[in-house]
């Protein structure tokens, strides 16, 4: 027995030790991490801070979103301190559930947008069941994640009639001092012209490529406005979809970004310390 806690005592002090030296250098090297998950055709987006907070953008299809979780979180993390749902496609909400079933979750964050897929009314239902906080995200909205990070809703600003999803899509834009990153979820291009209109700088370092490439986003005009150095796409390999649009490629490869897609590159990694960006990826 005196064996065992000593094995048990040397492991506890090595974890303690351990975290204690994370938070000593995430608060010398202020570091964000933005992670663009290889889940195949859909979107997922894992978000932490300097100071470890977390936040999850859409959960992809299935569980897939549960193993690249598992790579990029401490092993014994299970907690996430807010999940955003840009839209009710199964593509965004399907992962979703199996992430609220396996970590505590402060935030939950979508557009309101009624829906009749099982995948969401389970979402809605786990949202209920486990007491999460939820928001109807509308423009002008902002959330300090940390000291210098804020995520701000820029689209929708009323829920549009019909019965297109992807016309209520959340915009977000996160922001860590003079780094912005641009996520579009599945927006097309009329709400790609509101921002244009109501927005007096677009300009972002990172684009996520709004639905996957389509050429139903990404408009040059758009692109023309937020400029941005890198453009990421999450799209799965040889969909059906045509995904990304040779256009789409062409538009971005005209304002000099740098594209990287899941499909190629696998998971896509993101470091700011707030003034410059450390771009990576699996391939």
């Amino acid at each position: 027995m005196k064996r065992r806690f000593k094995y048990f005592f040397t492991l506890f002090l090595a974890l303690s030790a351990f975290l204690t030296w994370r938070t000593v250098l995430s608060l010398e090297n202020p570091t964000l991490k933005f992670y663009m998950l290889d889940i195949g055709q859909g979107d997922a987006i894992f978000i932490e801070t300097p100071s470890g907070n977390q936040v999850l953008v859409d959960g992809g299809t299935g569980k897939k979103v549960l193993s690249e979780l598992g790579d990029v979180m401490p092993f014994f993390d299970r907690s996430i301190d807010a999940v955003f749902l840009t839209h009710p496609d199964l593509d965004h909400v399907g992962g979703l559930p199996e992430v609220l079933k396996n970590y505590d979750v402060d935030l939950y964050v979508d557009p309101g947008q009624p829906d009749t897929l099982g995948e969401y009314a389970e979402v809605e239902r786990l949202v209920r069941e486990k007491d999460i906080k939820r928001l109807v995200g509308r423009r002008g909205m902002k959330f300090l994640l940390d000291k210098d990070v804020v995520v701000e809703v820029l689209f929708p600003e009323k829920i549009a009639d019909g019965g297109n999803n992807n016309k209520n899509s959340l915009v977000l834009r996160l922001s860590y001092k003079n780094e912005d990153f641009l996520m579009t979820g599945d927006a097309e291009r009329p709400a790609e012209y509101f921002l244009i209109a109501k927005e007096n700088d677009l300009h972002s370092e990172v684009l996520k490529v709004g639905h996957h490439g389509s050429k139903s986003s990404t408009s040059d005009l758009f692109l023309e406005n937020v400029r941005p150095s890198y453009a990421v796409i999450s799209v799965g390999a040889k969909n059906t979809y045509g995904h990304p649009h040779e256009e789409v490629l062409n538009n971005l490869f005209d304002v000099g970004a740098k594209i990287l897609r899941t499909d190629v590159n696998s998971r896509v990694k993101i470091m700011t310390d707030g003034e410059t960006l450390e771009v990576s990826s699996i391939k």
